[in-house]
């Protein structure tokens, strides 16, 4: 290469090292050290360039360990779920168990499953189905007459209980893991708890079938675990929906 290139000089040092172009550029600059001076330039300007040039490849990267992430967070949700329904049952103290009471109660623990499986990325709907399955679940339930305060406080509390386990459970792995866990998700896994632990008071509440009792301690306490573990959510900063 005779002609001088020190006019291409950033186009040339932008090509790959084995293109033959740069190499009869970079064999006339180590005798011409005005091109010499104006390659070194571009090969500098080029390297400035890929600094300054976001990471495309990262996204793509984070995707699959994100994705498992997230997976991990679901089956963590079912089984903290499946922990509330087994507390309620440990703290119980009405125990009325018949075939038909233990389907009632498996059915509806499969719903909580089935919302914190299937509906995790859906939080208003899975919010929705929960507290419908346990308004619906307390009316069906009460065929009798009853209020009952002084149990019904104990069973709202351990409703409670269970909600703040499967909420706080499932939080803790979220944070771990680097998986954004927005109000409503919350609120749906703290609701689904307390709908766990709800289907085990049909086992182990001593008034089962007192219709206030039921609508306003049982089903009050799942609409109060939403609430409160979409505030909880809230105050622990930003977060997505």
């Amino acid at each position: 290469m005779k002609d001088h290139i020190a006019d291409r000089a950033g186009f040339l040092a932008a090509l790959s090292a084995e293109d033959p172009e740069r190499k009869l550029a970079e064999d006339h600059a180590r005798g011409c050290p005005g091109c010499r001076e104006a390659l070194e330039e571009g090969h500098q300007l080029v390297a400035l360039l890929q600094r300054a040039r976001p990471p495309a490849a990262a996204p793509a990267l984070e995707a699959p360990r994100l994705g498992m992430a997230a997976r991990q967070v679901a089956w963590v949700a079912t089984g903290g779920v499946a922990v509330a329904w087994l507390f309620q049952l440990m703290v119980g103290s009405g125990f009325v168990i018949t075939a038909r009471s233990v389907v009632v109660s498996l059915a509806v623990l499969a719903v909580a499953l089935g919302v914190v499986t299937f509906l995790r990325e859906r939080g208003r709907l899975a919010v929705t189905a929960v507290v419908a399955t346990s308004g619906l679940f307390a009316y069906l339930s009460g065929t009798a007459a009853g209020f009952d305060p002084g149990i019904g406080i104990r069973c709202a509390f351990r409703e409670l209980w269970a909600a703040a386990i499967a909420w706080g459970i499932v939080v803790l792995v979220a944070r771990r893991a680097g998986v954004s866990f927005g109000r409503w998700n919350a609120a749906a896994v703290a609701a689904a708890g307390a709908l766990a632990a709800h289907a085990g008071q049909h086992l182990a509440c001593e008034v089962p079938h007192s219709d206030a009792h039921l609508m306003i301690f049982h089903f009050g306490a799942v609409v109060l675990a939403a609430l409160v573990g979409a505030a909880a959510a809230e105050r622990r900063g930003p977060q997505t929906a």
